[in-house]
């Protein structure tokens, strides 16, 4: 993932509240629990800065998808405005 943001040349170290969806699309059709998947890419969010700490996600929706081949995981950011900033 930090190398996408550094190839993409993007600026970004969000600070505020965040919510993230996840669709995982799995590389077969194998079980898998969806709360396993989860801590990889935000730590690699974390790593490329595209956040300061994944604390900051205050919403997580996470979506199991159709497999395809070599798996592939979506990812989108949200600033939550006006909400709970902690105090």
């Amino acid at each position: 993932m930090a190398l996408i943001v550094r190839q993409q040349r993007l600026k970004l170290s969000l600070s505020g509240r965040l919510a993230i969806k996840i669709i995982a699309e799995p590389p077969d059709k194998r079980r898998r629990d969806l709360d396993n998947i989860l801590k990889a890419p935000l730590d690699a969010l974390t790593h490329a800065e595209v956040l300061i700490d994944d604390e900051q996600f205050d919403e997580i929706n996470i979506v199991r998808g159709q497999p395809v081949p070599g798996g592939r995981l979506g990812v989108k950011i949200y600033e939550i405005r006006g909400g709970n900033d902690g105090a």
